[in-house]
Order: C-alpha cells, then sequence, then structure tokens
C-alpha cells in the first residue's frame, strides 16, 4: 500500500512538474511571438514609412531640378541680352534691348508655389513676375491670374517688412552647416563662365549643355539633400541661352563682330536650400528654397515662396495608401538631431523638406502585432489547456482507481478476516469434538451466516463487474404496487428481525395501477438500501426503517427512511462512488465493502431513473432518506 500510495505522489508531482514546463515554455512562446509579431510590424511599418518618404521626396526632387536649372537672370522681369544678332548676322548694341524673363510671363507650373524672389545683400526685395516698385499695377505681359498675382503681391510685401538679409543669410548658412554635419560632404557652388568669343561666333547647330561630371547616384539617408541638384544646375561651361536664342541654328557660316571684345563672367550659384521663415500674421511659418548666387562683387539671393498648406495636402495624398494616418511635421532648418534609422522609431525626416513624416504610434503597432498572432496564440493556448486537462484528469482517474483497489482490497481483506476466522475456529472446535452436543445447533448457524455473507461479498463484487462490463440484462414484468410492497417488505422484515429494528412499510400506489418493470433488480436496490439502513438503525435509541411506496407524475418512488445517525454533509458525493464508505460507517454500520450505493445507483439508471438521497437527517426518523425513482412502465 505504501508503494502504490508513494507512485500516487510521484505520478501527482511529474504532472505539477510537467504543467509548469509547459505553461512555462508556452509563456515564452506567447512573449517571444508577440515581440516578433511586433518586430515585423514595425518593419512594414518602416517599409512604408521609407517608401511613403522616398515618394514625397522624389515628387519635391522633380520640382527642385527643375528650378534648380533655371538662369540667373530669369528672377528678374527684364534683363539685356549679351548679344543681338540683326538678320544679317551683324552684331548690333544689345543695351538698348530687354528680354522678358519666363517667370514674367508664365505661371507656375504648381499652384502652392506663391512667389518667386530675388533680394540683394542691401536689402532690396524684387520679384520677376512683378514689375512695379509700388506693386499697385500689373503688366499687359503679366499673364497670372489675378488670384496668384493678388498672393504674390501680399507675400513680397510681407517678406520685405518682415525678413531682413541677415536673417535669412544666418539662416540659409546654419541649413547648410546642418546638411553638412549629417552627410560629411561640404557645400559647393556650381561655377558658370560665360565666354564670349573675340570676333568669331559659331553657329549654334548641335551645341548642347556640356558638364564633364558624372550622373550622380541616388543617395541614401544621411547624404547631402542638395546633390541630386547640382547636375541640373547650369553646367560650369556654355554658350549662354539668351544669345543662343537669337542665332539661327541649321548653318556653319561664321561672322566677323569687330564691336565684340572678349569678355568673361563667372558666376556662382549654390543649390536650392529649404527653411522656413518666420511666422506671418496668421501665425504660419513660410516655406522658402533659397540659393546664393555671386556674380562679379556682387551676391544676391534668389528662390521661391511655397504655400506650406497647399504643398502639405498633396504631399499626403500620394501616401494615402501606404499611410492613412500620416502627418507632416515642420522641423527646424538649425535643430541639431540626426535621423538615426531606428526600427522602433515612428517617423523619418524628408531630404528635400524641413519636415517630419509622422506615421502613428507604438501602441498601434501593439495592437496590429496582437491582431496578427492573437488566433495562433489563443488556439495554441487552448491546445496546451486541454493537453494539460486530459493529462489532469487521466492523473486524477488513475489515482482514484489505485485508490478505490486499494479500498477495495482492505474492505475485502476485512470482510474475508472475520468469516474465515469464523469458520475455521468453529470447524477446528467442531471437528476436534470441544463442543457440547446441545450447541453444535449454534455453531452451524453462524457458520451458515457467515457463509452467507461470504456469498453476498462475491456477488456484490460479481454484480459490480457485470456493470463495468454492461452484461447486465433487464427481464422487466408486469406487478401492482400491493405485490411489489408484499415482495419488499418480506426481505424488510427479515433483515430488520435479525438486528432487532422495527420494519414499516406504507403505499400510496392506487391499487390496479400496474407497473411494469424488472422486480428483482427493483428488490436488489431495495434489499441494499435496507441493509445499510438495518446497519446504521440498530445503533439508535428506537431503531426503525421505513418502505414507503408512491407514485408521481408517471413514475413509481421507493422510500427507505432510518434512524440513525444520517450522512455527513461531507460524504453526499462519496457515499454514491465503489469502495467508498461515509465517517461513521466504521463506528456503525459494521461491515460491507462500499459497494451498495454505487451498484444500486447504477442498477437505477439500467431502469431509467435514478436514486438520490433526498435528506441527510430525515425531520421525523432523523436518519437518511433515499428515494429510488422509476418510471411506471419501462421502455424496451
Amino acid at each position: 500500500m505504501r508503494s502504490s500510495r508513494k507512485g500516487v505522489r510521484y505520478a501527482v508531482a511529474g504532472f505539477i512538474l510537467i504543467s509548469l514546463v509547459a505553461l512555462a515554455g508556452m509563456s515564452w512562446a506567447t512573449v517571444a511571438s508577440w515581440r516578433l509579431a511586433e518586430w515585423n510590424v514595425n518593419q512594414e511599418r518602416l517599409m512604408r514609412l521609407h517608401d511613403a518618404v522616398e515618394r514625397m521626396d522624389n515628387y519635391v526632387l522633380g520640382i527642385l531640378k527643375v528650378e534648380a536649372g533655371r538662369q540667373y537672370w530669369e528672377y528678374v522681369p527684364w534683363h539685356t541680352p549679351e548679344l543681338i544678332l540683326d538678320v544679317d548676322r551683324n552684331a548690333i548694341e544689345s543695351r538698348t534691348f530687354l528680354l522678358p524673363s519666363p517667370l514674367l510671363s508664365n505661371h507656375p507650373q504648381h499652384d502652392w508655389i506663391e512667389l518667386y524672389f530675388q533680394a540683394s545683400e542691401e536689402g532690396e526685395w524684387s520679384s520677376p513676375h512683378l514689375t512695379y516698385e509700388d506693386l499697385s499695377k500689373v503688366t499687359d505681359t503679366d499673364r497670372w491670374s489675378q488670384d496668384a498675382t493678388n498672393r504674390a503681391r501680399k507675400t513680397l510685401g510681407w517678406l520685405r517688412s518682415h525678413t531682413t538679409i541677415k536673417d535669412l543669410q544666418s539662416r540659409l548658412l546654419r541649413a547648410i552647416e546642418r546638411d553638412q554635419s549629417f552627410s560629411g560632404e561640404s557645400e559647393s557652388a556650381s561655377t558658370q563662365v560665360l565666354h564670349i568669343p573675340p570676333i568669331k561666333v559659331p553657329s549654334l547647330t548641335g551645341l548642347t549643355w556640356t558638364d564633364s561630371r558624372s550622373d550622380p547616384r541616388i543617395p541614401g539617408r544621411g547624404r547631402d539633400p542638395r546633390s541630386l541638384q547640382k547636375k541640373f544646375i547650369p553646367p560650369a561651361r556654355c554658350v549662354p541661352t539668351d544669345i543662343a536664342v537669337e542665332i539661327a541654328s541649321g548653318t556653319t557660316q561664321m561672322m566677323q563682330a569687330e564691336s565684340l571684345q572678349s569678355s568673361e563672367i563667372e558666376i556662382r550659384l549654390t543649390p536650392l536650400v529649404p527653411l522656413w521663415l518666420d511666422p506671418n500674421d496668421h501665425g504660419e511659418s513660410k516655406l522658402a528654397f533659397v540659393r546664393t548666387v555671386d556674380y562679379a562683387l556682387e551676391k544676391v539671393f534668389q528662390g521661391f515662396i511655397g504655400d506650406w498648406n497647399r504643398l502639405r495636402p498633396e504631399l499626403l495624398r500620394r501616401v494615402q495608401d501606404l499611410l492613412p494616418e500620416a502627418e507632416l511635421v515642420q522641423v527646424a532648418v538649425d535643430s541639431d538631431e540626426a535621423d538615426v534609422l531606428d526600427p522602433l522609431k515612428e517617423d523619418l525626416e524628408l531630404e528635400q523638406l524641413p519636415v517630419r513624416l509622422v506615421a502613428g504610434s507604438s501602441r498601434t503597432a501593439a495592437a496590429e502585432a496582437w491582431r496578427s498572432i492573437r488566433g495562433v496564440l489563443l488556439i495554441s493556448w487552448a491546445g496546451v489547456i486541454a493537453v494539460l486537462a486530459a493529462a489532469g484528469w487521466g492523473i486524477h482517474n488513475l489515482v482514484a482507481l489505485t485508490d478505490r483497489r486499494l479500498q477495495f482490497a482492505y474492505a475485502v481483506t476485512h470482510e474475508l478476516r472475520t468469516p474465515l476466522t469464523t469458520f475455521r475456529l468453529y470447524t477446528d472446535m467442531l471437528s476436534a469434538g470441544l463442543v457440547a452436543e446441545e450447541s453444535k445447533q449454534d455453531y452451524l448457524d453462524t457458520l451458515n451466516r457467515e457463509a452467507q455473507r461470504l456469498s453476498t461479498l462475491v456477488e456484490d463484487v460479481l454484480d459490480y463487474a457485470r456493470l463495468e462490463n454492461q452484461k447486465v440484462r433487464l427481464n422487466p414484468i408486469n406487478i401492482e404496487g400491493d405485490a411489489l410492497l408484499r415482495r419488499l417488505n418480506e426481505d424488510l422484515e427479515k433483515r430488520c428481525k435479525q438486528n432487532c429494528i422495527q420494519a414499516q412499510a406504507e403505499n400510496d400506489v392506487p391499487p390496479g395501477r400496474p407497473i411494469h418493470t424488472d422486480v428483482e433488480l427493483v428488490s436488489q436496490i431495495a434489499n441494499v438500501l435496507v441493509n445499510n439502513a438495518c446497519r446504521h438503525a440498530r445503533t439508535s435509541t428506537d431503531p426503525t426503517v421505513l418502505v414507503h411506496l408512491g407514485s408521481e407524475n408517471g413514475h413509481v418512488y421507493v422510500d427507505v427512511v432510518d434512524s440513525g445517525p444520517g450522512v455527513d454533509r461531507t460524504d453526499i458525493r462519496k457515499i454514491f462512488k465503489p469502495f467508498r464508505r461515509g465517517r461513521n460507517a466504521d463506528a456503525t454500520a459494521q461491515g460491507g465493502i462500499g459497494l451498495g450505493l454505487s451498484l444500486a445507483r447504477n442498477w437505477a439508471a439500467l431502469l431509467g431513473g435514478r436514486l438520490d438521497l433526498i435528506a441527510r437527517k430525515h425531520p421525523r426518523y432523523g436518519g437518511a432518506h433515499f428515494r429510488l425513482m422509476i418510471p411506471a412502465s419501462l421502455k424496451g
């Protein structure tokens, strides 16, 4: 018995250890899966973020390529050409001619561009498409819409009153220094050398822009964002376009121009640098793209002003499919904050604009990660819990089976020991002639009673085995209530007489009402209940056992009540299990192996009914009250 209980303890300890290992492993797998899913979500979000930044940078870069390629003289309304030829290709005095800037007569390609401007170091502001100083009139050649013209006039007026050249220059230098600190490259201007031959001017057939620099590759994050513009700034040596437009193409004839003298003009152009100007009257910052132009002994600042409230929706519209909740936040051009590629970072700074793309919060990433793995995790946890529950149920049944076997062995051994001891003692005395003649009958009666006890024990075990193997067959017959009660009363009176207990029988079934059931099985169930009642009632001061037969709603019931101590509250469920006895069994019952009530309940189920404990302590008799409820007509 000790080895069996020790094995049970080992089994329980092993199950607990396996459960802890399995739950710990699932917990680790859950955390690792969640982190991996969150990392994947962040990586996917970062890829979308980079794609969105690249889209917006490419859009802005395409515009800046065009703007960076503008000649320096396009930023003034009118300019004097370097050379004009008549129809005979003779040079004439060009100072008497004025050519309009393309910006004077053409509307900007993008409606978010408010104004092209030029500012000198002396603080003079002008615009190529606003030709009057008082800004009150518009020339006939100005083809801008009235609304665009009004916005340009208003913006230029704001620049004159709110922005100083010193402030503009300092902001420009800080922005350039910031880009250089991130990229490690130095800012270099593009130099134009406008060269006019001393005597001969060749025809421009086949002439193109020339540049010795190779096409730059698209830079990675952190490089100088202005490097891509340098390819499109007018090249280092060229024939000026203001001459080219006046020279007839398609001939190889050379011309003489004695009035022309050799001259060179060196012009240095820097790429366009985006920066934010001070807020205007409405509290909004102006987005400006500014470059520096150095020629001769003069330096000017050229560029254009953009309407951020119009540009921002246009940029966000291009990334709507990637980041529907994205937002653009302004970044100061003189900020020292670097743009680090961190997988957990939620935003990136654009290269071509001083803005940061904000994609969302980490809580959103965690929620997306949970949604992506919650189904698999819930199924996995359910599977692990189901396996552990099944294993626990199996171990519980194994422990219960082991316990029942131990109880069975103990009960059978205990029940067999007394009759076998009696058999051996009495037979030895009878065979040795130690029993007086007048006492032999008592000895024989005792031996017969113990033999019946052994027979009942064996029959109970066999009946339980037949129930476990489902080999019990029913034999239903028709019987009336009075006849059934007489059958039950015979066993009741016999058992009560042996234990000096008062037997009572009552019948409430209407006369002539047939009962179709297996009478033998009903008698066996009643006999079990009566035997238990007698064992517990014989210790009371007024031992009584009542058998009551009644009917209710098409059913017949048999009540068995005793005057014993009743059933303890903790034994209500245990007493119907095999090889289980109540707490008071050893003190009051004096016999039995704990199979009676278990057999009786299973037999009741075979009859289509049930056996229940109605009351632990009957209000009148004080003992237990059991009821067998079966259908009045057994089917099948």
